[in-house]
């Protein structure tokens, strides 16, 4: 604990240092213009509080697993509030004035080809490699004519069809269904409990739980952490501030009971469905395995349980069914996992549209009325 304060002390003073710096920036006309001077000092500003972070989170769950110290962890907590709020204030200030100076350059002089200031009072030195002109080449309008004067009709034809297609294959629904690993859990905080729908997902680091969740279960954080999300596709979230929550879970019929930590989340998922195949629920009951998670009803997922928390609920039996669907026993209960049967009923929705004269509509050949 001691170790762990000493090293606190001297980030928050290389925090406030830094944090000085920024505002003496913002303070200058000169330098608060300086777009590229800001976002190098942001940079440096919230690599240190993403550090002092991670030691503040170390200190705050060593001081709550002590009874004898909710009055430190009071103090201490609202002291690291303050560093939150300062860091959270200058960051806000340093991106209104990015977006601003970012937005009056988009509205800057008519040669910038855009009404805005007078070109005489412009300072930017910055001149279009492709026009000559005091604009950025991204923004020049004769990189967009070249483009489209490369293509030819037959290309521009061809490139409409294949964009056309790639659509309607991602429209077509999947004709299985397909089961991930869903369960039923108990929450509960004191007296208030809430059963919820929870997907175990191997493929997330982390684990979070639902902000209206958190909301119904009157949970205090115990801790804020600020990351950005790895998303498919290779695509990065922006960084952002998630509250963190301890919370027990616990199995439906109560013989499994754990303490977790979950990230707040606004939302876990889109709709996922529930097992009603019955003869998939038959043969799991001829194995004496019985699943939490069934019926017709599709309730929102409230709570992910990521690979942090999976890898010691797992007890390792698995039993795999004839259809092919996996079950997987965990210390919360039965799930399973695969490619379920094909669907009776595949719901596809096709808009067609087609010009035609009204006088024509009127016609028997398109009534599909022929001659004998």
């Amino acid at each position: 604990m001691d170790a762990l304060k000493t090293k606190r002390k001297s980030l928050r003073t290389s925090f406030t240092t830094t944090a000085n710096k920024l505002k003496e920036c913002l303070a200058k006309k000169e330098d608060a213009k300086d777009g590229d001077k800001l976002r190098a000092v942001k940079s440096q500003l919230q690599d240190k509080f993403l550090r002092l972070d991670e030691i503040q989170n170390k200190i705050s769950s060593l001081l709550l697993e002590n009874n004898e110290t909710a009055a430190e962890y009071e103090s201490d907590f609202q002291a690291a509030e303050d560093y939150r709020d300062n860091f959270l204030e200058l960051k806000s200030k340093i991106e209104t004035l990015l977006n601003k100076d970012f937005g009056s350059f988009l509205e800057s002089p008519p040669e910038l080809d855009v009404v805005g200031h007078l070109a005489k009072r412009c300072h930017s030195s910055v001149r279009c490699l492709i026009c000559k002109r005091r604009h950025y080449p991204l923004l020049c309008p004769d990189l967009r004519k070249g483009k489209e004067s490369n293509f030819s009709p037959k290309d521009r034809t061809a490139d409409n069809e294949q964009r056309s297609t790639e659509t309607l294959l991602t429209n077509l629904p999947s004709e299985h269904e397909i089961y991930l690993k869903t369960i039923m859990i108990r929450l509960r905080n004191r007296d208030k409990e809430v059963c919820a729908r929870a997907l175990l997902d191997d493929g997330s680091q982390r684990s979070y739980i639902e902000k209206n969740l958190a909301a119904e279960l009157f949970l205090s954080p115990s801790g804020r952490e600020i990351f950005s999300q790895g998303l498919f596709g290779g695509g990065i979230s922006p960084a952002s501030e998630h509250k963190r929550y301890m919370v027990n879970v616990e199995s439906l019929n109560r013989k499994y009971s754990t303490p977790l930590s979950l990230l707040e989340q606004q939302k876990i998922c889109s709709t996922l469905p529930r097992i009603h195949d019955r003869k998939l629920l038959s043969e799991l009951s001829s194995r004496g395995i019985k699943l939490t998670d069934v019926g017709r009803d599709s309730p929102p997922i409230r709570v992910l349980l990521g690979a942090d928390i999976l890898g010691s609920i797992l007890t390792g039996r698995i039993e795999v069914l004839s259809s092919g669907v996996s079950a997987v026993e965990t210390l919360l209960g039965w799930t399973i996992l695969g490619l379920g049967k094909k669907k009776e009923v595949v719901n596809l929705v096709t808009l067609s549209l087609q010009n035609m004269d009204v006088p024509k509509m009127w016609d028997l050949e398109v009534l599909g009325i022929t001659d004998p």
